[in-house]
């Protein structure tokens, strides 16, 4: 069998859906970047500012387990639970 090293990222706008294809291991907050979807930063991905979160709604497991940095962001900057510092996040499989 072989695996596939390409995910769907499919990502829920106001007013529209775009799925993309990302390989694995990509940059979450890189991949909403590439997809052209603006998303929030003022550190420049650098994990410090933790503007870029963004709502899993579904695959949460298809990506990395939250670094001790990132759970530090969340609690600090209050962000609430099932929210995810893009960043800070890379792609497992299908999101």
């Amino acid at each position: 069998m072989i695996m596939s090293k390409v995910a769907k990222l499919t990502l829920k706008l106001r007013k529209e859906v775009k799925v993309v294809d990302v390989s694995l291991g990509t940059n979450l907050m890189e991949a909403i970047i590439d997809a052209g979807v603006p998303i929030g930063n003022s550190c420049d991905g650098e994990g410090v500012c933790a503007k870029c979160w963004v709502n899993v709604l579904e695959g949460a497991t298809n990506l990395t387990k939250p670094s001790k940095l990132e759970t530090d962001l969340v609690i600090r900057e209050k962000i609430p639970e099932g929210r995810r510092i893009s960043c800070l996040v890379r792609t497992k499989g299908d999101v």
